[in-house]
């Protein structure tokens, strides 16, 4: 489980994304992913990887979901 924006792993961001109103949206180049917000259109590419996401990817995902970083701190805390 993540703790705060360390040790967030794929599973960890794709389920928080669904919960957070995404979905899968298409295969990008290679092993990314494009996740879609509909009602915000906001749109964040995922890597597929075995291990935790490094921080400052993770901010660029949390960037590109147009959500405050508190509420994906929030969502790990639980």
């Amino acid at each position: 489980m993540p703790n705060g924006l360390n040790n967030w792993t794929y599973k960890d961001v794709t389920r928080f994304l669904k919960e957070s109103g995404f979905t899968f949206h298409h295969e990008k180049f290679g092993s990314h992913e494009a996740w879609v917000n509909e009602q915000t259109a906001a749109v964040v590419e995922v890597n597929f990887t075995h291990g935790s996401y490094p921080i400052r990817t993770l901010e660029t995902m949390i960037r590109q979901s147009k959500m405050d970083k508190k509420v994906w701190r929030k969502w790990a805390s639980r």
